[in-house]
């Protein structure tokens, strides 16, 4: 098909962007993740003013700002990883950034091309692009500010405050080490009763979009942790027997659901009661939870409790039992072996052009309009640009309408100021927000950073309050260059992206089709954790997409019906395959490659802009029957002359007995 039809939702909200730009995600932190940001940020600043030494003390506390935004939670290890790398990215841009300042002309070419490396590396994977931005963004820092400090301290500065937000961020595992496993699988539980609270609803997709996503970061989390272990750890196995456990509920849950039953909340509440056990580390005794199951009128779902009881109770299985069911740890990549074998793409290339391209307007601009502090915008221009957190477009115009408030914030706080105390109190009570707005909305991100950053530079080159409208100007000007030569140029690229995607996600389904039923019950989950991922990333393409111009968030609105048929595609290969109906025959190799092939050819047609197939799709075997219901659904949807691209609030959980 050349295009997917425009939807009633895209012709009746032309404006449905505007609104997705103040959206909020949900962003639960706890008090201490906020307290330990405060710390980080104002123990430095605060031991700076008691000692006259404000400056030093500033970069102390730049230092310590990555170990706030490169901490994405999860195992230690992990957050390790991705804080010292983050931390030294930081440290060893502001050093780099010293060495080359001071020259002009060379010292922006420089810059530029620090930049554009460091954003090759950062294609690499997540933990890359985080250390990467922080490095270019120290870069941009040390090449532009002077200092009085000999020419060593101050990248030593940088990295002595990094060192000390990771120690906070770690100090939890001297307590608790395994906490982040168990509180994973507790939370595997917990999506798991969100879903038996949902079947018979409108919420039944999304809640097992939710439940699929927990297990497999569950999985993930268990599995890295005894791969780090070196050792027998009855802990970790007690750990892995109970996510073992829900495999039986959630295949009586979902037979259920497809039956069309509701299920009552005493359901919910025994996974509940399961799920704090687990977090608190304190075996589950099932018995009374399969009492009340069969009281509520749910002997399948006792049957099934009954039948995990001895997974639950994880300390009664050997190591070996523990783990027999669940797959291999999935290998890391060396870092030396990513740099040798990787090759930039089509993709890749394009990001460095354009970003190349925004930073030499943006030095053009701010030297052609002799901007003060002119680093500012191509500091702002690499901090929106940056692809892995987001729509571009959406992030340049939250960051102006966010820069606003933070400006306001900090002329206010730099009027009023006398003797360093109101900035210090301010930058701590605005540090310990920043875990949580970084989760929520860009723009209220830019909001809590923006007087920070403007408050510790202010320390390093003092300045009046009029300095602070001038940062306003530097957003504006970043965000203009971001758009008008980064994004709206090549905005056709960003909308056959989502083709490339959906594509993509028929591909991977086409793959899990023709493997799943063959592999061992290891092996299953992993196929199904890439399948849902894919899935995954598909649906975030698509709301990405939605915060866009219209020319992008129709195709992404257009494109959201095929999601939700993705999703019931994955759905019934994984009910199929964990669950196949007594008394079928398995499906012959033959018999999934046909089904497979008919993915294949979809995926195809959407990725070359060509027809769709006219013929309906049947089942080669009986025991293929919903899933091959569900494929021809999705070729329906596909072919379909006009089919309905229902609002994003309404279009992916209905109807109701579809999981």
């Amino acid at each position: 098909m050349s295009r997917p039809p425009m939807s009633p939702g895209a012709r009746t909200s032309n404006m449905r962007w505007l609104m997705s730009l103040a959206h909020m995600e949900p962003s639960p932190v706890s008090r201490w993740v906020a307290l330990r940001a405060a710390l980080a940020i104002g123990l430095p600043a605060a031991a700076g003013l008691a000692l006259d030494q404000s400056a030093a003390a500033a970069l102390v506390s730049l230092g310590a700002l990555p170990a706030i935004t490169g901490d994405n939670g999860g195992p230690y290890r992990n957050r390790a990883l991705s804080i010292g790398s983050t931390v030294f990215g930081g440290a060893l841009g502001y050093f780099l950034g010293n060495l080359v300042s001071g020259h002009g002309l060379w010292t922006a070419g420089a810059m530029t091309l620090l930049v554009l490396a460091a954003s090759l590396v950062g294609t690499f994977n997540n933990i890359a692009a985080v250390a990467t931005l922080q490095f270019a963004v120290y870069v941009i820092v040390g090449s532009s500010l002077t200092s009085s400090l000999p020419p060593w301290l101050p990248s030593v500065l940088v990295g002595a405050g990094g060192l000390f937000g990771l120690a906070l961020t770690l100090s939890g595992w001297v307590v608790n080490p395994i906490a982040p496993e168990r509180a994973a699988v507790a939370m595997a539980y917990r999506r798991l009763a969100a879903m038996f609270a949902a079947i018979g609803t409108s919420r039944t997709m999304s809640a097992r979009r939710d439940m699929e996503a927990a297990m497999t970061t569950a999985y993930d989390t268990v599995l890295a942790a005894r791969g780090r272990a070196g050792g027998p750890s009855p802990r970790l196995a007690r750990l892995a027997a109970q996510l073992q456990a829900c495999t039986p509920l959630t295949n009586a849950a979902l037979a259920l659901a497809r039956a069309g039953r509701v299920l009552p909340a005493d359901c919910a509440r025994v996974m509940n009661r399961l799920a704090d056990r687990v977090e608190n580390d304190a075996v589950p005794d099932p018995r009374d939870g399969i009492a009340t199951l069969r009281r509520a009128g749910m002997p399948q779902l006792a049957d099934a409790l009954e039948q995990a009881q001895p997974l639950l109770d994880g300390g009664k299985l050997s190591e070996a039992d523990a783990f027999a069911d669940l797959p291999p740890a999935r290998p890391r990549t060396p870092w030396r072996v990513l740099a040798r074998t990787y090759r930039p793409g089509p993709t890749t290339v394009r990001y460095l052009v354009r970003l190349g391209l925004c930073l030499i307007a943006a030095e053009v601009v701010a030297h052609a309009a002799s901007l003060p502090r002119s680093y500012w915008v191509p500091l702002i221009v690499v901090v929106v640009f940056k692809p892995n957190f987001g729509s571009v477009f959406a992030r340049a115009l939250q960051s102006c309408a966010g820069s606003v408030i933070g400006v306001a914030i900090s002329a206010t706080v730099l009027a009023l100021d006398r003797n360093g105390i109101v900035s210090l109190l301010t930058v701590a009570a605005l540090a310990s927000l920043l875990p949580w707005s970084i989760r929520r909305n860009y723009g209220l991100f830019s909001a809590i950073l923006l007087p920070i950053l403007m408050l510790l530079i202010g320390a390093l080159q003092p300045g009046s309050w009029p300095i602070a409208l001038a940062r306003l100007i530097d957003v504006g000007v970043a965000a203009a260059i971001v758009l008008l030569v980064g994004y709206l140029p090549w905005i056709r690229i960003e909308r056959n992206n989502l083709d490339n995607a959906v594509s993509n996600a028929m591909d991977t389904l086409a793959a899990y089709l023709n493997t799943v039923f063959q592999a061992d019950s290891a092996s299953r989950h992993s196929l199904r954790a890439s399948a849902y991922a894919r899935l995954s990333d598909l649906r975030v393409a698509l709301q990405r997409g939605l915060s866009e111009p219209r020319l992008v968030s129709r195709r992404a609105l257009a494109w959201w019906p095929v999601e939700v048929a993705l999703e019931r595609v994955a759905n019934a290969i994984s009910d199929t395959a964990w669950s196949a109906p007594d008394g079928l025959a398995p499906p012959t190799a033959a018999q999934l490659a046909q089904l497979a092939g008919s993915l294949h050819e979809m995926s195809l047609a959407v990725g070359q802009g060509a027809p769709m197939p006219t013929a309906a799709i049947v089942s080669p075997s009986p025991a293929l029957r919903d899933v091959a219901a569900q494929i021809e659904t999705l070729r329906a949807t596909l072919a379909g002359p006009d089919f309905a691209a229902a609002p994003v609030h309404a279009a992916p959980d209905k109807p109701a007995n579809q999981v």
